[in-house]
């Protein structure tokens, strides 16, 4: 857990903000004046409500990057705790072991656990939840009625802070599955109906406790424009070489339902990935109570966001922490099987075993920090592939912060700054004294007008489906800067001079030359 904590914490100032993150800034900084209103109100106030914290304590000692994520990334820190007791419970003290080690060094869990976005606090509190379903069979089984009823009221409250940390209110289906299939088997957990209302009120009084913004009428306005897409700024998303649109509404004709399945096989380590397909596919033949927990987890998980046409990668890390348990149980019957050959093969066995499934993701993490999200699978063809698998979710914006910087340095008075995120350019560029640029979106018929000299931001997080032909025009002509991480181009930088647009159908304006 230590480890995993300081992978987590360390350098969290490391990237500038990303586009998402800028609206938890703020938000976080208006809580402090009483003001819970706001852009933000689509998502929960628990995260929030966590950054105001920090920020009150912590003042201007610290970055505002490291404020605004210092929450997920402890919270990331307390979710190796949590998966070796979720681990521990189902399947002993081995499997527990390997997968708290797996949890504390994965790179894509690290990577995602330092955004500030709810997902983190989700995954946490989820799996809160199946610890607590866990303990309560336990409870039932063994008659201590006493501690079945804390454990189930411990799960009730998990979940309502679950539901305040983010609007994803189909994860409660898993908890309900896994009750009803564990039913089935030779168990004495049963939950009376009258119990079942106590525990959907204890969890609605600590979701209402801690997430008060819903029953504001301001945040019913803004969701009747918010839901059907009025407030959706991008609504597209680029993944494996092609852009799709990226909503909800759009179910399986949106982003493609395999979305996932290539996550799983390109952002974990091979090792982890072999053991974890190994732990599923025990797991899918004996399906016993402590597997079907695991497989409710999974299977709920995959079957809504697969088929949601809305997909980003930040989601994946509610559920990965399955997968690393499954890889943990596998780890531990693999050296069970060993134990049997003597203290030799064993030995041999539990060193191969960590230095493959541990030693392989820890190796990832070290070699990419502080950008963990920016590593991909040897199975997915290396760290090269990072612009054409999840662009968007693995750089997050990084390297915008430095291209402002350049921008804000070295560009005329007045200059248009044209991008895909100008909350972030906005909040750059006033960092650096330069509150005369003017901040505009890469949209058509209003990209470059602004100002006589145009400075565009180009990133391959941010192609969409409205800038594909702006990108593809600004392509043929050599960047004013270039922004690298990791040997990856990270933000492009195109000086527009005279009126030019980077859109090639705008006869309002004069084309680009070559």
């Amino acid at each position: 857990m230590a480890g995993g904590l300081w992978l987590r914490v360390h350098a969290l100032a490391a990237e500038g903000f990303g586009d998402d993150e800028v609206h938890k800034w703020l938000a976080a900084r208006r809580y402090l004046t009483g003001e819970i209103g706001g852009d933000d109100v689509e998502h929960p106030m628990l995260m929030k409500a966590l950054i105001a914290v920090v920020l009150a304590l912590a003042g201007e000692r610290w970055a505002p990057e490291t404020i605004t994520r210092l929450p997920n990334a402890l919270a990331g820190g307390a979710s190796v705790l949590v998966v070796a007791l979720l681990a521990r419970r189902l399947f002993g003290r081995a499997a527990a072991l390997w997968a708290s080690a797996l949890a504390a060094a994965s790179v894509t869990l690290v990577g995602y656990q330092r955004m500030a976005k709810e997902d983190t606090l989700l995954g946490l509190f989820l799996m809160v939840v199946c610890l607590c379903a866990a303990e309560a069979k336990a409870a039932a089984d063994d008659g201590r009625a006493a501690a079945q009823t804390r454990w189930e009221q411990g799960g009730a409250a998990a979940l309502g802070a679950m539901l305040a940390s983010k609007y994803f209110f189909f994860l409660t289906l898993i908890p309900l599955l896994a009750y009803g299939w564990i039913r089935g088997t030779n168990t004495a957990w049963r939950i009376p109906a009258r119990r079942w209302l106590r525990l959907v009120g204890l969890a609605f009084l600590i979701w209402a406790g801690l997430d008060w913004t819903p029953f504001l009428p301001s945040t019913w306005e803004y969701a009747r424009s918010y839901i059907p897409g009025g407030q959706t700024v991008h609504g597209s998303l680029f993944f494996m070489g092609h852009t799709y649109h990226n909503l909800v509404q759009y179910g399986p004709a949106g982003t493609p339902p395999w979305y996932y399945v290539v996550f799983t096989f390109v952002k974990l380590a091979p090792a982890t990935l072999l053991f974890a397909l190994g732990g599923l596919a025990v797991a899918l033949w004996h399906r016993l109570p402590a597997h079907r927990v695991v497989l409710a987890w999974i299977g709920v998980w995959f079957a809504v966001h697969s088929a949601s046409g809305s997909k980003w990668g930040r989601f994946y890390i509610s559920v990965l922490p399955a997968f690393l348990i499954l890889a943990g149980h596998a780890a531990a019957l693999v050296l069970e099987r060993a134990r049997a050959g003597g203290g030799a093969p064993f030995l041999a066995a539990a060193s191969a075993t960590g230095i493959l499934l541990v030693g392989g993701e820890a190796r990832a993490a070290l070699t990419h920090a502080p950008h963990y999200r920016l590593y991909v699978s040897p199975l997915g063809g290396g760290d090269g592939n990072v612009p054409w698998f999840f662009p968007h979710c693995d750089f997050y914006d990084t390297g915008f912060r430095e291209a402002m910087q350049e921008v804000s340095a070295r560009s005329e008075r007045g200059a248009e700054v044209c991008s895909e995120i100008d909350w972030v350019s906005r909040l750059y560029a006033e960092r650096a004294g330069r509150m005369d640029l003017v901040h505009t979106l890469l949209r058509r018929g209003r990209a470059c007008r602004a100002a006589p000299f145009c400075y565009v931001l180009v990133q391959p997080g941010r192609i969409y489906l409205h800038n594909a032909d702006a990108l593809a025009r600004l392509s043929r002509r050599v960047p004013w800067h270039t922004v690298r991480v990791r040997g990856q181009e990270a933000v492009q930088v195109y000086r527009l001079t005279g009126g030019e647009s980077p859109f090639p159908d705008d006869a309002a304006m004069a084309p680009i030359a070559r």
